[in-house]
């Protein structure tokens, strides 16, 4: 028979009272409102994420359509958006307000449990004030980080799950290295699903600063403690990282699937006439210098300064036990990072080496000392010294009555700064929807912004949806504001995980930008319809949608009166939803992703392809603009027909054909050699560029069945089913390790 522990009511008290205060200071910073997802991919069904996750894998639920959008790395943040607003009915602000307290809570409490273990490996005796100290560092860490720069806007990022996870998992596998007997334990299942996130392989450069801590805390435990031989250290070490890539095998997958593309952008293209990488950290070396790094608990650097020196006053002070030694590798590690991100440890001409076969390990540390990524050591760290700066300062006070005033104190102290962060315009940002909070950061989802999202996820089917006035909402815009390029999305952004996939954004859908509503075209419609686009959303808003950062009003040379009446005079344009904030239109014409077309030879610009459609020189779907080598003029194709018989999650497709003649089958995807289209299991060698960016083949003539495919698609099952695998088969075998222990 199972018995309960006893837990004294002290104790219980130390792990609900963050819990508490976590709640507070929540509802204090939300005021009622949401943060944004994803800067700009604001959720409107949160249901989508689920199926890009599990069913449509390949297309973004915008135009043009994106690999990996709403992928491994949102897998928590859709199950948890999905559990409360869509089972349990629950409004958006609460829905996130409990996914956001659950995981700031299970950071809190990892930091305690995590402070405890190591004074276990260092056989020190745990008190009350050690819990305290935990408190006020776990505190520190949960909130100070995203409190300082950049706020708690960083749950977009897809870190913030394995950021709040990162103290439980240091406490499971220091647990399981040093602790745990036997090889199949209850830590190792519980590291696997902290990891099964999957967060550590979507923001590359984060994980880097995860194996830093991680190594140096492992080998400073053995070093310092001699709990168990170098062998067992390894060996259970390895266990675990080969676990991390079990548990992360999909989104190392298409890490290194994609990476070539994010180390090509990287290293070539220049940003304001800088190469990008450069231009990143020299922002970041003007951005941050010695006093920010000692503010990171404060506005003010006197103060910052001041609880900096006393980190170092004891670590330096304390007696030179096991634990001030663990503690001072910590600071160093502190000073180091810290020395990155001012630039006093310069690594800009690291550059040169970014064309050696070392230059993509170059470009990943410039990129990787940027502060939501560097930021992240120096929270943990600090907030780790931080932990033992309590206990260690409260034993100097004799009367217990000063001891729990300066406990008191000190909670006061927390909770003020943290407090000043959430009513403070801090944040720097733009209004949006007329609300009085930035768009940058929280906003309140009106009704009409849900309607409108929910209406789409049950009409737009497999459909492409535009958005305007602004495509890439986050980031389409020049110094001017004058044109739409692909500039403030950078494409190292999560570094490594780029793309290997054709960008329509900068190329077709940029003369949008430009010339439209503008100029009076014979009919638009016809672009929209090149595109594959079957909606159109219009933002009415001064901004076209939270988290855009624009620097003045409206952001173009044109107002959205012009979109609306340009829209309301193209033809096959029917307005069916009309609200304070938008206006979404349908096109009334088949739209097709996978049409048969004639195909014009022809290197055109996408501006000359824009003016080409939009003034009815070519009909789209049905006449295609075709570039590559060995392509072929082809016109007439009146007898040829198509038919999709099936397709499966947007990644394969079977089409019957009957042909009289050769004619282009083009594909409305963005354009990728890792899509293959094949006739009777041989692939069509004959594939190009069509209008820019899609997929077109030239087909043979005859009847018969061809099948368009992703490459990859069939080892991405393969992949999650290996990922998925453990989750149902390592509980079982730990259940019978369990039981023949017990049986003996």
């Amino acid at each position: 028979m199972v018995e309960l522990k006893k837990v004294s009511v002290i104790k219980l008290l130390y792990y609900l009272i963050p819990l508490f205060l976590d709640a507070a200071l929540l509802s204090t910073y939300l005021q009622g409102g949401i943060i944004y997802w994803l800067d700009s991919n604001f959720p409107f069904n949160p249901i989508i994420w689920l199926n890009k996750i599990f069913l449509d894998y390949w297309n973004g639920p915008f135009f043009p359509g994106a690999p990996n959008a709403y992928s491994q790395d949102s897998l928590f943040i859709g199950l948890f958006i999905y559990l409360f607003y869509d089972i349990f009915h629950l409004s958006l602000y609460i829905s996130e307000f409990l996914y956001l307290l659950i995981f700031l809570y299970l950071s809190q409490i990892g930091f305690i449990k995590l402070l405890g273990i190591i004074e276990k490996i260092f056989d020190k005796k745990i008190d009350k004030y050690t819990y305290i100290g935990a408190l006020a560092g776990g505190f520190l860490y949960t909130w100070g980080f995203y409190a300082y720069s950049p706020p708690i806007l960083g749950v977009n990022y897809p870190f913030f799950v394995f950021y709040s996870l990162f103290p439980l998992f240091l406490y499971f596998s220091i647990k399981y290295v040093f602790i745990d007997k036997d090889y199949i334990t209850f830590s190792l299942f519980s590291i696997y699903l902290i990891l099964f996130s999957g967060t550590q392989f979507a923001a590359f450069t984060f994980l880097l600063w995860a194996i830093v801590i991680y190594v140096l805390i492992m080998f400073s435990l053995w070093k310092l403690s001699k709990k168990g031989t170098l062998v067992k250290l390894m060996s259970r070490n390895a266990i675990i990282f080969l676990f991390s890539i079990v548990a992360g095998l999909e989104q190392l997958y298409q890490t290194i699937n994609e990476s070539i593309g994010a180390y090509s952008v990287g290293t070539h293209q220049k940003f304001l006439g800088k190469p990008i990488v450069i231009s990143e950290t020299l922002s970041t070396y003007e951005s941050y210098h010695i006093q920010t790094v000692f503010s990171l608990f404060s506005n003010y650097d006197f103060v910052g300064l001041l609880v900096f020196v006393s980190l170092v006053a004891f670590v330096f002070g304390i007696e030179k036990d096991k634990i001030s030694k663990f503690l001072l590798s910590m600071l160093f590690l502190f000073i180091f990072v810290g020395g990155l991100l001012t630039g006093i440890i310069n690594v800009i001409p690291l550059y040169s080496l970014s064309s050696t076969p070392i230059g993509f390990a170059a470009i990943g540390l410039m990129y990787s000392i940027q502060f939501i990524f560097s930021g992240f050591v120096l929270s943990f760290t600090s907030s780790l010294i931080f932990s033992y700066v309590i206990p260690w300062a409260i034993s100097f006070i004799n009367s217990n009555y000063k001891k729990i005033l300066a406990i008191i104190v000190i909670l006061l102290i927390l909770s003020s700064y943290i407090y000043s962060f959430r009513i403070g315009e801090y944040h720097a940002g733009f209004r949006a929807f007329n609300l009085p909070v930035n768009a940058t950061n929280i906003f309140y989802p009106p009704s009409e912004l849900v309607n409108t999202g929910n209406y789409l996820s049950s009409h737009a089917a497999y459909y492409n949806i535009l958005e305007f006035p602004q495509q890439y909402a986050s980031g389409m815009y020049d110094d001017n504001g004058t044109k739409a390029v692909w500039y403030t999305i950078y494409p190292l952004s999560d570094y490594i995980y780029g793309t290997v996939i054709k960008s329509p954004a900068v190329n077709v859908v940029y003369p949008l930008y430009k010339y439209f509503p503008s100029c009076d075209f014979k009919n638009i419609t016809n672009y929209f319809v090149l595109l594959g686009a079957k909606y159109i959303v219009l933002n009415k808003q001064e901004y076209p949608g939270p988290g855009v950062p624009l620097g003045y009003a409206g952001g173009y040379p044109w107002n959205y009166t012009k979109f609306i009446d340009a829209l309301s005079r193209a033809p096959n344009i029917t307005l069916i939803m009309d609200n304070k904030y938008y206006n979404l239109y349908e096109i009334n014409l088949n739209i097709s992703l996978i049409y048969a077309s004639d195909g014009i030879v022809q290197n055109i610009s996408a501006e000359q392809l824009f003016f080409l459609y939009v003034n009815n020189t070519f009909q789209a779907q049905k006449q295609s603009v075709i570039d590559g080598y060995g392509a072929i003029n082809i016109t007439n194709i009146s007898g040829v027909s198509i038919k999709v018989l099936s397709q499966e999650n947007n990644v394969e497709y079977e089409i019957i054909v009957n042909a009289s003649k050769p004619f282009y089958l083009v594909f409305d995807e963005s354009y990728s050699p890792l899509w293959v289209l094949k006739i009777n299991g041989k692939a069509n060698s004959h594939h190009y560029v069509a209008n820019e960016y899609a997929n077109a083949w030239l087909m043979p003539p005859g009847n018969y069945v061809a099948k368009i495919e992703l490459n990859s698609v069939s080892m991405t099952h393969l992949i999650w089913v290996v990922t998925l695998l453990p989750l149902p088969l390592f509980p079982l075998v730990y259940l019978i390790q369990l039981h023949r222990r017990r049986a003996k």
